[in-house]
Order: C-alpha cells, then structure tokens, then sequence
C-alpha cells in the first residue's frame, strides 16, 4: 500500500467511495467525476503500478470482477454490453499510477464511441514481424 495512492486509501477504506462490489484482491467503486451513467473503476487492492508488475494470475479474478458488474448492471441498469479499458504507462495517458481499470456499461443506441481515432498507418507487417519476433525461436 502506498500512502499517498488515492485507490489504496479506498482499498483499506482510509477514503470514502461508492463501493460497487469487492473481491480478494479488487476493489469496485464509482469515480468522483463518472465520465457516462454507470462508469466504475475496478482497481487492485494491492499497490501496482500498472499491468506490467502484477502477477498474470489477477487476470481470472478481474474477468470475474467484470463478469460480475456487467450481470449486474444488465440486471438492474439495462446494459447490454460493456467495455473495459485500461492505460498502462504515460504514453497510455495513465492519470494515476496504480492498476485499474475503467468498466464503461453500454446501453442500445447510447451513441458513444469508445473505438478512438487514429493516424492512417501502413505497417510492413513482415518487417514488423520479425522485429517483435526477434531471438524468441532461438535456443538458449
């Protein structure tokens, strides 16, 4: 737990929030400042800084985590669908420094786009390929 971490001081319950749902090692909360009807962060208990230094096996228990909402956002809100978005990193505009995720609940014909924008972009996917690939099939 990090002492200045607002998403740790809600995990151990030192701040106030609208706590949707918790589990083991995740937390379920409205934010302050909901960008749509439904938006609740999904946030790790334990201090990480992003995707990168959490152990793979939180990944189960944030599908159920997100499972679980959307059944119950389907239940009680109508929502038909959901997304669920993560910034890992400053180059992924990641605001706070602790792992979580956006659950965005999506309703028929709410007119949002969640798909962004981007630059036209024509990759050599065989340089690409081989770039990424690099020394992964070579032996050791």
């Amino acid at each position: 737990m990090s002492q200045d971490c607002i998403f740790c001081r809600i995990a151990s319950k030192r701040s106030r929030a609208y706590i949707v749902d918790e589990s083991e090692n995740f937390i379920c909360f409205f934010p302050e400042k909901p960008d749509l009807y439904g938006h609740t962060l999904i946030a790790s208990k334990k201090h990480y800084k992003d995707i990168r230094d959490a152990p793979p096996e939180l990944g189960s228990e944030l599908f159920k985590a997100a499972q679980k909402l959307f059944n119950r956002y389907s239940d009680r809100l109508g929502a038909t669908g959901f997304n669920l978005l993560s910034a890992n990193g400053k180059a992924a505009e990641q605001s706070i420094d602790h792992l979580h995720f956006h659950f965005f609940p999506r309703f028929s014909n709410d007119g949002l786009t969640t798909w962004p924008q981007l630059p036209p972009f024509e990759p050599n996917l065989n340089a690409l390929f081989r770039l990424v690939n690099a020394g992964e099939n070579d032996e050791s």
